[in-house]
């Protein structure tokens, strides 16, 4: 089956991109062929409905919830047209999906959901509060493969065939958006006799309850074709076909016509877009950040003056302006976008100061030489692409002596020098910062699933730990940002990592073809500040 997905997709990708009908496709789930041509779409309004929407991203992995890449969210973005959760989250924030009601207990370690009734998965078995327990008891023994701290849950039990009931072992905040609202419900029915679900490549992989099926998917080129579900719970599906197609310039195929939307961090690519024609809607919160990660076991860095003095050293406002071309937005020490309600206004902050970052190197018996090179102080950058950023750095860190070399590495080098911790810096970018503030927790204690965020293992700070905990168990907005914005003062005072800017993103569109695009409060799941939410693409039933 699959071999036949990936040869017959190659034909419909050339469709997409020429615009050309009489393609036909072959459904992964039923084996049934498809006459339908790929055409464009029109405008889609609350009642309408379009044939296709194409978008771009790289390969992210076949799209079951073991085995799509963690690396970045395409692969859980992919897999949640397919899967749904209890919870999830449109403009306003958390919103019941699978789940349409739930009850806290006074101690607030019980949860109680009231699931929706005549949900079928893609098969046509209906689905029961006995696909939930069973879902969150298979993924204790075989982890889903993106997030969810299983750790917090007792117990998940049935009190009906409509009813599911949550015990935690203590009070988390965060349970209803990052638990809950990120963990795919999957079908008893399937996996109950699967034993090596990574392998796992039936077509009943990727039977789901959610609002699409993959029609099509080419391991070669990473490509996706996805078709509605007409039996969808939540209401009628808009946009019949969704497209992930690849794109080496996203405002060329734009132009062209070969893709219907895209992101980019790049404002001047905004501003061409717009004298065009087309619509842009910037993420908001932020919700992203690039930044400099150090090695605390590196006999130098290990030193939080040296870390301050190249905070200090560092025009990051300048930085982000010549990189982004927008307005800038200098990096929180404490790691949190400004524009999130979590950020803390009064925490500590490194402006560009020349003088600071002399004084403190002195200070630490970094001279100069003649030639006005700090000849004991010769560090490293590493990226895993090209990077303006380091090279950016590399010329700010000469001004006040500091020689940086850039190692550039391909990705799976990085990834394993950064686990081994066999670098002195390195730059990288996350986009998961606009959702619950438990990230900072994840990150700092060595428990993020993401393997760039996961560097709490060589930076212990007992009061950080303590607010860390302490934090997640408060479920009082007011009291809770509160304890946040003291752990934001202990990061920017100890600044075990450096946010040299917080990146925008600019969702470009064309409002012929889809017009319904909107951000996600909070950002999708955990915090993703992309744009092709699931939500937006159905006539939800109110």
């Amino acid at each position: 089956m699959l071999a036949r997905m990936k040869s017959s997709l190659l034909l419909v990708i050339l469709c997409l991109s020429l615009v050309v009908s009489a393609c036909s496709a072959s459904p992964a789930n039923t084996g049934e062929s498809s006459s339908k041509p790929v055409t464009q779409s029109g405008t889609a309004t609350a009642d309408e409905s379009v044939d296709l929407v194409r978008l771009t991203w790289g390969d992210s992995g076949y799209p079951s919830p073991f085995a799509f890449s963690p690396s970045g969210p395409g692969g859980y973005l992919r897999n949640s047209f397919l899967f749904d959760t209890l919870t999830w989250k449109d403009e306003s924030g958390v919103i019941p999906w699978l789940a349409k009601s739930w009850e806290i207990s006074k101690d607030e370690l019980t949860y109680t959901f009231k699931l929706e009734q005549d949900v079928t998965w893609h098969d046509g078995k209906p689905f029961t509060a006995e696909d939930v327990v069973f879902s969150f008891n298979y993924y204790k023994k075989f982890p889903f493969n993106w997030t969810g701290d299983f750790s917090h849950i007792e117990s998940v039990t049935k009190s009906d065939d409509y009813t599911v009931v949550f015990t935690i072992k203590n009070k988390y905040a965060a349970f209803l958006s990052d638990l809950v609202g990120i963990v795919p419900i999957i079908p008893k029915h399937v996996w109950e006799k699967v034993d090596k679900p990574v392998e796992f490549r039936d077509d009943a992989a990727l039977v789901g309850t959610g609002p699409y099926t993959l029609k099509q998917y080419d391991e070669k080129s990473g490509q996706y074709l996805y078709a509605a579900n007409p039996n969808y719970f939540k209401g009628e599906v808009l946009v019949k076909e969704v497209a992930y197609v690849n794109s080496s310039n996203k405002v060329l195929s734009l132009q062209n016509k070969e893709i219907d939307a895209g992101y980019t961090v790049n404002y001047s690519e905004v501003e061409n877009m717009l004298s065009q024609g087309f619509k842009m809607i910037q993420s908001d919160p932020t919700g992203s950040a690039l930044r400099i990660t150090f090695n605390l076991d590196h006999p130098q860095l290990k030193d939080k003056r040296l870390r301050q003095a190249i905070a200090y050293a560092l025009d990051r406002e300048e930085m982000s302006r010549k990189i982004t071309g927008g307005d800038p937005i200098v990096g929180n020490a404490g790691i949190i976008p400004p524009d999130s309600p979590w950020y803390n206004n009064s925490v500590k902050q490194y402006e560009y100061n020349i003088t600071k970052a002399e004084r403190i190197l002195d200070e630490l018996g970094y001279t100069k030489n003649a030639n006005g090179i700090r000849e004991l102080l010769k560090l490293k950058v590493m990226v895993s692409s090209t990077s303006q950023e380091s090279q950016v750095m590399q010329e700010m860190l000469k001004k006040v002596g500091i020689e940086l070399n850039i190692q550039q590495v391909d990705s799976a080098a990085f990834t394993a020098a950064m686990g081994e911790n066999k670098y002195d810096m390195a730059i990288t970018g996350h986009i998961g910062l606009s959702g619950d503030p438990d990230y900072l927790r994840l990150w700092f204690m060595g428990q993020a699933s993401n393997t760039y965020a996961a560097r709490g293992k060589t930076w212990k700070n007992e009061d950080f730990q303590r607010l860390a905990i302490k934090q997640m168990q408060e479920l009082d907005f007011d009291k809770r940002k509160a304890i946040i914005g003291k752990m934001q003062d202990i990061l920017a005072e100890e600044l075990p990592t450096l946010v040299l800017y917080h990146r925008p993103f600019y969702f470009m569109y064309n409002p012929d073809v889809y017009n319904r695009w909107t951000n996600t409060y909070g950002g999708i799941a955990d915090g993703i500040p992309l744009w092709d939410n699931k939500v937006f693409f159905i006539d939800v039933k109110k």
